[in-house]
Parts: structure tokens; sequence; C-alpha cells
């Protein structure tokens, strides 16, 4: 996959999401959570690794990457179902993914041409 297209398709879900995703007032992304990711594990793994963790378990109802206002920040906005059947909003902030993900990316391509 080409660097163009890859970001296209980052931009595209951002842009989507990112309608969704918009904090009001009061957002988790006001402080969010970074996750550690350990060797071998994805960052999704990472962030349902944490959710389990801190809620005593749970499953995931809603998922969404979004942006901050600026553009400069990633997020991951995941709606959480605690195992008492609340929902929680928590915001993982992804930033260093997509920077790590574009960089990689444009490494492949390089060594493509």
């Amino acid at each position: 996959m080409s660097l163009r297209r890859a970001l296209g398709l980052l931009g595209g879900c951002l842009a989507v999401s990112a309608s969704i995703a918009q904090p009001a007032a009061e957002s988790p992304c006001e402080q969010p959570v970074i996750p550690e990711v350990g060797v071998g594990m994805t960052v999704v793994q990472a962030e349902y690794d944490w959710l389990r963790k801190t809620f005593g378990g749970g499953s995931l109802v809603r998922q969404a990457l979004g942006a901050s206002r600026d553009g400069k920040r990633r997020y991951d906005l995941i709606l959480w179902r605690k195992p008492d059947g609340q929902t929680v909003d928590v915001c993982f902030d992804v930033t260093t993914v997509f920077e790590e993900t574009i960089r990689r990316l444009e490494e492949q391509e390089k060594e493509g041409k």
C-alpha cells in the first residue's frame, strides 16, 4: 500500500469519526490515557488490557478515531460497558502510533522506489 493511499485511509477515518467524536465541554480527551504497549502487543490490545484491569472486565460498545481540534493529536475514543452494565467513555492518545505507522510507510515507499 502506498503512503498516499494509507494517509488517505487514515485521513478518511479521522474525518468521518472526528465529527462523531468532537469533544464537548467535559471530554475524556482532556486527560487521555496513553496506552503502554508491551513487546509483541498492539495498541488495541494495550487499550483493552487497560480497560479490563481498570474496570474489572467489561466489553467494547463502540470505538472511533478522532483528532484534536488543531489536528496535532490523534485519539482512540472508546465506549466501554463495565461488568455492572454501566458505560464509560475513555479516550486513548494514539498520536505516536500514527506517527510511527506513517514513518514506516514512508520508509517502505522509499525502499520500493
